[in-house]
């Protein structure tokens, strides 16, 4: 049999997943960068290593850039407002 008798299926590639994309890992680090400086400018986020948490604080510094603006935070506890 020739190829022309079995003509070829088409081959299903599977879907990008959302926010893979180089536009949408550029929005998510914009996203994440958003969410950083509104927790910085409420006061929610403490300097890395304090222990407890100040009133307040919900989340703790884990990365800076060079001018000491923090970049990463991790979530330390819940607010109870």
């Amino acid at each position: 049999m020739t190829e022309s008798e079995h003509p070829q299926e088409p081959v299903a590639t599977p879907a990008e997943p959302a926010g893979t994309s180089e536009a949408g890992a550029r929005d998510e680090d914009e996203d994440e960068a958003r969410f950083v400086e509104g927790l910085v400018v409420r006061g929610e986020v403490a300097p890395a290593g304090s222990d407890p948490l100040p009133p307040g604080a919900t989340h703790e510094v884990v990365e800076e850039d060079e001018d000491g603006v923090p970049t990463q935070v991790r979530r330390r506890r819940f607010s109870a407002h």
